[in-house]
């Protein structure tokens, strides 16, 4: 409902692996073309971060992008300040990065952007409407931010065969002499550290291949604020 009244929404990430349902709040933002089905995108989301406390996030993927650009742009990231080169969607081979800088030094790189929505639960702290929960093994529990989720066939195939391929493409480009990077965008202020979802031994695998093939990966935590503004809250490890 909006302004209480029933109103069709747009959810670009698909249910957000089922967490966003009746009970969901959230933030849309308003588009008036009369081409579209609804003029209304859902864009930020309280999703569950204990069985009774919830966090801001943005589930449009699309904004994993868009924060890692503003990034950029503001200096955040050492090794990227006084580019030479700054380029969006570059073709490298048969794929396409989502972006590509030639640094101050000269060397070429070639950077993917995954946005991380989810995260673990402490045993019994779990939300009512998380269906199938990621609990956390640890004695002294600390939240992850996790990736991959989503729907599968069966457990036998990957979640996203397309990521893994992203990630034998980077150790491609090491191979080729470039510089390569995954930077994990954990778009919620609640986690202490990324992993790869314990569901996908693919990616899991393929993650840590990559790690050990000198792929640089590294996750951002960001914090959303209900007047739609995003504020870059930290590095966070990256637990293999």
């Amino acid at each position: 409902f909006i302004n209480e009244t029933e109103t069709l929404a747009h959810c670009p990430a698909l249910g957000v692996s089922g967490l966003l349902n009746e009970e969901s709040e959230f933030y849309c933002s308003y588009n008036g073309d009369e081409k579209r089905k609804s003029n209304y995108t859902i864009e930020l989301v309280y999703l569950p971060s204990t069985k009774d406390t919830f966090t801001l996030t943005n589930t449009n993927p699309n904004f994993g992008n868009k924060i890692f650009d503003s990034i950029i742009q503001n200096n955040i990231i050492e090794k990227y300040k006084n580019f030479k080169v700054y380029k969006k969607e570059k073709k490298y081979k048969d794929s396409r990065f989502d972006f590509y800088i030639e640094k101050e030094d000269g060397r070429e790189e070639y950077i993917e952007i995954k946005s991380v929505l989810l995260c673990d639960f402490e045993k019994n702290d779990s939300h009512s409407f998380v269906k199938k929960p990621e609990i956390s093994t640890l004695t002294n529990y600390r939240k992850a931010a996790i990736f991959p989720d989503g729907f599968r066939k069966n457990k036998n195939v990957p979640i996203s065969p397309r990521a893994i391929k992203h990630l034998e493409t980077l150790e491609d480009c090491k191979k080729n002499n470039y510089d390569a990077s995954l930077y994990f965008i954990v778009q919620r202020d609640d986690c202490d550290y990324f992993k790869p979802s314990e569901i996908d031994t693919f990616y899991y695998e393929a993650l840590k291949k990559a790690i050990d093939n000198n792929v640089y990966v590294r996750a951002i935590s960001v914090s959303w604020k209900n007047d739609g503004s995003c504020i870059f809250n930290k590095f966070i490890p990256v637990v293999i």
